[in-house]
């Protein structure tokens, strides 16, 4: 096993699914992306959830060393730091609440089909740089978890509308996932576990 690529029976499927999207939305011209605009953003949808879940069982298994110890603050006022330019995560490990209604079939977030062709190839290649580097973000959240500060993800990995059109392979890996990154929502669930 690669040690930038734990857990590799997760994180291949998952790097097979985004290598296809992004390969299906580069060969897709921008005016011709309504036609498989909701297609594309409900494998987005579920590529996120299962990466955010990866993500997730990486930092359950990670020993983190103990804390460094803070240097004491000087008695007077600190001097007034040059702030930089603002950093924003490049993948939310959070995931976001669910829509109050699946949408409809063509639907996607924008009018044009330019700019939902950008936004879907953006949110890809996001994605797929996540996965490729999966390790300092698995730390970040194991650091969150030490804190006491409990990820934010959804009972339900994907909206109902979503699971509905995945592949019962798929859907099997995703809850297995799952179970692995959320083990206390699956304690008693699993007939494996008893």
């Amino acid at each position: 096993m690669a040690p930038d690529r734990p857990l590799p029976e997760f994180w291949y499927p998952l790097a097979r699914i985004l290598l296809v999207l992004k390969a299906l939305l580069a060969a897709t011209a921008p005016e011709a992306f309504a036609s498989i605009a909701a297609h594309v953003h409900r494998e987005l949808r579920y590529a996120g959830a299962f990466l955010r879940r990866y993500l997730l069982a990486l930092a359950r298994q990670l020993v983190l060393p103990p804390p460094r110890p803070r240097a004491a603050a000087p008695d007077g006022p600190a001097p007034p730091r040059e702030r930089g330019r603002a950093r924003s995560a490049p993948f939310s490990l959070a995931e976001l609440p669910p829509a109050r209604r699946p949408p409809g079939p063509g639907h996607a977030p924008y009018p044009d089909d330019y700019v939902n062709w950008a936004i879907a190839l953006s949110r890809a290649e996001t994605l797929l740089a996540a996965l490729q580097r999966p390790l300092p973000l698995a730390r970040r959240l194991a650091r969150q978890l030490a804190r006491g500060a409990a990820p934010v993800l959804r009972d339900l990995a994907v909206p109902a509308f979503v699971l509905r059109t995945l592949p019962p392979a798929l859907d099997a890996l995703l809850m297995r996932l799952d179970q692995i990154a959320r083990p206390d929502a699956w304690a008693g669930l699993d007939p494996d576990s008893g």
